[in-house]
């Protein structure tokens, strides 16, 4: 990975330091997660707007929490963020207001993948 300054924004959406620190510096390591983290990322969008769409809020909620989980193993904040509260929307059987933020999720990926790009031509 290139030496980017990060920026307040750009950590808002992704932590470089905090995956490095998880990971003990190793880059490698690092770029193995984020290579299986951005792989897997589309599939589980699409699964999430799947199950909203056909209305299932306890596939919802387990998808989102899967995201929670992956986005914060790879400090993926703003992906974190927004995916939590998915889950706890969907838990709630309130999928009307957990619809809307699918849309805040894909434009959540779009910057996530544009950090990456910038970091290390990652696509």
């Amino acid at each position: 990975m290139n030496d980017v300054t990060m920026n307040e924004q750009t950590t808002e959406v992704f932590d470089q330091d905090e995956l490095m620190a998880r990971c003990l510096g190793k880059i490698d390591l690092v770029e193995r997660l984020l290579k299986t983290y951005h792989t897997s990322l589309d599939e589980e969008l699409d699964r999430l707007e799947e199950a909203l769409v056909s209305g299932d809020a306890e596939e919802v909620a387990r998808v989102a929490h899967r995201l929670k989980g992956s986005s914060s193993n790879v400090a993926a904040r703003s992906l974190q963020s927004k995916a939590a509260a998915v889950e706890v929307l969907a838990r709630q059987g309130n999928l009307e207001n957990a619809n809307p933020l699918m849309h805040d999720l894909r434009r959540e990926r779009a910057r996530f993948v544009d950090v990456l790009t910038d970091l290390a031509s990652f696509e």
